[in-house]
């Protein structure tokens, strides 16, 4: 594939990233139905496997539903070769954008060095709702040989007023939560189709 056809097809996959898609039968794309992260257990709440090369699962705290969570862990994969640079410089792309209409919206990426892995929390807003995210971006290989790009992501929310408490709280919380989600144990993490 041309990088600019690879360019333009991980642009469409990244694209529903952000999409709610509903899902009636609840499948199970990793290993992983529950995920223990800061102290709180996260049960798998919603999966999609919309086309050959893209999973998404989300998983929320007990109590919490999904319009109107407010931490949600996320597990996503894409079974193409890319670059994990590449991939990375797609959602710088489309924050850039953002920041365009949304003047909330701010992010930082930052690299290991010695795992090639990447993480971007940004910030960005919606009507009544301001939302964090930490992105950690990793190249595996799945268990058929596939090359891999792992997504293992933290969000927070806030709706209405709270935003600044939200916001306070993010300004002390951040650089934790951030470390908490480079720690995190991918290898747990397989893909089975």
């Amino acid at each position: 594939m041309k990088k600019a056809q690879q360019i333009n097809f991980l642009t469409g996959v990244f694209l529903i990233l952000g999409l709610n898609l509903s899902s009636q039968n609840l499948k199970n794309y990793f290993s992983v139905s529950e995920v223990s992260f800061s102290n709180t257990n996260y049960k798998l709440a919603w999966s999609s496997h919309p086309n050959d090369v893209y999973y998404k699962q989300e998983y929320l705290p007990a109590g919490e539903k999904p319009e109107s969570f407010k931490t949600m862990i996320m597990i996503e994969a894409i079974t193409v070769d890319a670059s994990i640079e590449n991939v990375v410089r797609l959602k710088e792309s489309e924050l850039q954008e953002r920041k365009k209409t949304d003047q909330v919206c701010n992010y930082q990426i930052t690299t290991n060095s010695q795992t090639g892995e990447y993480l971007i929390d940004f910030l960005l807003s919606a009507g009544d709702i301001v939302e964090w995210n930490a992105y950690r971006y990793k190249k595996i290989v799945d268990s058929k040989g596939k090359p891999t790009i792992l997504l293992f992501a933290l969000s927070k929310r806030a709706y209405g007023n709270d935003y600044k408490n939200f916001l306070v709280g993010l300004k002390s919380d951040r650089i934790d939560a951030i470390n908490l989600v480079w720690k995190y144990n991918l290898s747990t993490i397989k893909l089975q189709d």
